[in-house]
């Protein structure tokens, strides 16, 4: 009887001794900017700032996303009509609260290692930007791909939203970057954002995700600050904080400028 005691007492001191060895080591992400505010002035040509942090708990097979999210707006989007030999912009369909500026930046190509229905849920890649329009959208819904719920679209909204990204693509606003995010040694990780000179003032949300297996297992936010300084800032505060007297300066300048232009003419 003695003789099994101790040995179970021995398995026992065996099993707590080897259990450190197979804990689970919690996965966490910690991540900073390399600066926090972006202050535009005359002289604004764009922006450049490093994303940078590390992860705890990184396997070989994981992958790393930052999506960068500007202030949100409503946009009015017409197409071009050919009416009576002249071209209209006509047909107008309204977008609500969507990004000034959307960029994504990945260790690989989205589709490489994430699922369709985790990408659209959190609204991470080209395809899956929210880009809403309520009165073209249809009230019933669908099961996607992998179960996801999709709303149904007219078929004319389709156009109008790549237009939107091709647009705001083209002017640097919209920005997909796979390979962007570069893994270091020890779970460290960095990646570069570019801020072009069209950059919409207001507050950015960066969120840092970790893929596993298809799916994010766990997010990190941080924000940024992108306003106007200086001269500039006077007179963005003035226009919106007193835009009456704004617009009615802004009509005797032109009447001005018009006077005077025609003086100088008539005078020659």
């Amino acid at each position: 009887m003695m003789r099994v005691l101790a040995l179970t007492a021995m398995a026992l001191a065996g099993t707590a001794h080897a259990a450190p060895e197979d804990e689970i080591q919690p996965v966490g992400i910690v991540a900073a900017l390399t600066q926090e505010v972006v202050e535009i002035r005359s002289n604004f040509t764009g922006a450049d700032f490093l994303v940078y942090g590390a992860v705890t708990g990184l396997e070989e097979e994981d992958d790393i996303v930052v999506v960068v999210r500007g202030p949100q707006e409503d946009l009015r989007v017409m197409r071009k009509i050919r009416t009576l030999g002249i071209w209209m912009n006509r047909a107008p369909i309204a977008f609500e609260d969507i990004y000034g500026y959307y960029a994504v930046a990945s260790t690989q190509a989205l589709s490489q290692f994430a699922t369709f229905s985790s990408l659209r849920r959190e609204g991470i890649g080209m395809e899956h930007i929210r880009l809403s329009a309520p009165d073209h959208e249809r009230e019933e819904t669908r099961f996607g791909v992998d179960g996801v719920v999709v709303t149904e679209l007219g078929a004319e909204i389709v156009d109008y939203r790549r237009a939107v990204v091709r647009n705001r693509a083209r002017e640097g606003l919209y920005v997909e970057s796979p390979g962007g995010v570069e893994i270091l040694d020890g779970g460290l990780f960095r990646a570069g954002v570019r801020l072009p000179p069209v950059t919409p003032v207001g507050e950015y949300a960066l969120d840092i995700y970790l893929f596993r297996d298809g799916v994010p297992i766990a997010s990190r936010r941080t924000t940024l600050q992108v306003r106007k300084a200086g001269f500039e800032q006077a007179i963005y505060d003035f226009a919106h904080e007193r835009a009456p007297l704004y617009g009615m300066i802004a009509v005797i300048i032109a009447l001005i400028a018009g006077w005077s232009a025609a003086e100088i003419f008539r005078r020659r």
